[in-house]
């Protein structure tokens, strides 16, 4: 992950990706059954970015999502 803004802290992120995309506890809650799978890609977008590109990204993502059959998203906001 890359952000330009030099007081943005990546500290955290940098030493365990699971703080800002948990696969490792959503592969493990797959495991055990708690939900069904977790989706073999996964998707990032930057906020500063023009909103017409954003929205045309959105479009082919939730196209991709839908050949992929996925039903649930996780949003983590960072």
């Amino acid at each position: 992950m890359t952000h330009v803004a030099v007081e943005y802290d990546r500290t955290a992120w940098q030493l365990d990706l699971n703080t800002i995309l948990p696969l490792d506890r959503l592969n493990e809650m797959a495991k055990d059954n708690e939900i069904g799978s977790v989706a073999e890609k996964h998707y990032t977008f930057m906020g500063a970015a023009d909103p017409r590109d954003m929205e045309k990204s959105a479009f082919e993502v939730s196209a991709e999502m839908k050949k992929e059959a996925v039903d649930t998203v996780f949003l983590v906001p960072v």
